[in-house]
């Protein structure tokens, strides 16, 4: 177990936390509190199974958007980890050089990150409980293996701790934020809910007494409003907003 030798001030920012009326608000104190254990640079990336995640990153604007143009989703072993496991990933130029099969676009990319002051980076995967409802919060530094080894035997605990539950209340806000900016008709919500147990669409037109048509209307509809390229990833998106209980 790693030493937490900041108690008092983890237990300010989790209570800044805890009382942050923003993600704004969230993602500022996390960025000095992790800037105030040695951190760079800080990366948070949530929804992942989506074409594009969301991405709150520290380093300059062209690392997020050489990230977004030429690795994600395409391959990025890092994610990847991310998606299946639980424990944390360090990477960094040592990690790099045993990895002979990268694609060179990563492996650029990688390179491209020591410009922005990453040489060593603990990724901690984040699993809310869905498949489809993850991320990962990263803690990198301009230092080297040996010096960011040290900085992670004494911080480790307190950045895994502090990261998670920033992760967690960035996530809650945000998705308060897109609850309270969607809304569906009862129609709407009807068609959603039996389509996810499992009604095709003229089954689900003939318990509500309606139209084909227009059961395929509402559900074309919710699927806009849900953000959705499929009727699928609709009912993912709105299970996870609580918008529907199947």
């Amino acid at each position: 177990m790693h030493n937490t030798p900041v108690d008092n001030e983890l237990l300010d920012f989790l209570t800044v936390l805890n009382d942050a009326p923003s993600t704004d608000k969230v993602w500022g104190s996390t960025v000095a509190f992790m800037r105030g254990l040695g951190a760079s640079h800080l990366h948070i990336s949530m929804e992942l199974d989506r074409v594009r995640p969301i991405l709150l990153w520290t380093s300059p604007s062209w690392v997020s958007e050489q990230y977004l143009d030429e690795i994600y989703p395409d391959y990025d072993p890092t994610l990847e980890y991310c998606r299946e496991k639980v424990t944390p990933l360090f990477t960094g130029a040592a990690f790099m050089d045993r990895q002979t099969d990268f694609p060179r676009s990563f492996r650029r990319f990688l390179w491209d990150m020591t410009v922005a002051d990453v040489r060593s980076t603990v990724q901690i995967p984040i699993h809310t409980g869905s498949k489809r409802d993850w991320g990962r919060f990263s803690f990198h530094t301009d230092s080297g293996a040996n010096e960011f080894n040290r900085l992670y035997a004494r911080h480790g605990a307190t950045i895994q701790l502090a990261g998670t539950m920033a992760f967690n209340q960035i996530r809650a806000l945000h998705r308060k934020d897109r609850v309270s900016d969607i809304h569906l008709t009862a129609a709407e919500r009807e068609c959603l809910l039996w389509l996810s147990r499992g009604l095709r669409k003229d089954e689900i037109a003939d318990r509500l007494d309606m139209r084909s048509a227009a059961v395929a209307l509402h559900l074309a509809s919710t699927r806009r409003k849900l953000d959705a390229r499929t009727l699928d990833q609709a009912l993912v998106n709105a299970v996870q907003l609580g918008l529907i209980e199947p």
